[in-house]
């Protein structure tokens, strides 16, 4: 028999910074469920995102399940709040004249994707 195997997608990966903003500094539920859900969709060469605060809320809510009570979605003002504490820990940033003028929430996280080192710093120039 295998063992189990898990593997992780490369945009969840964090850096030791963020969970320690996420998981020590913030301790918010809401908070790191947004964060993931900016990463997943981000344009991963540049960190940007570019959605609005209700398309946030519906990608927070939880799924109603096959019996019982659905579990309510977080507020506008939960989600703005959760979206300020992000940007205060400085995961996330936004450029407030540019989001007003546009009319869209423009927010951007860190890439993911690593820029390759030049063919001079690996050795084979």
């Amino acid at each position: 028999m295998l063992p189990a195997t898990l593997f992780i997608p490369t945009f969840l990966t964090q850096d030791k910074r963020e969970l320690h903003q996420l998981l020590n500094v913030l301790r918010d539920p809401l908070c790191t469920h947004l964060y993931g859900v900016l990463l997943a969709h981000s344009d991963f060469d540049r960190g940007t995102v570019s959605t609005s605060y209700a398309a946030l809320r519906v990608y927070t809510t939880p799924p109603a399940p096959e019996r019982g009570k659905r579990l309510p979605a977080p507020t506008l003002k939960q989600v703005r709040r959760a979206i300020d504490w992000l940007i205060e820990a400085g995961l996330v940033k936004r450029d407030a004249e540019e989001n007003a003028a546009q009319g869209i929430l423009k927010l951007r996280v860190r890439p993911r994707t690593k820029k390759r080192a030049s063919k001079t710093k690996e050795g084979r120039a």
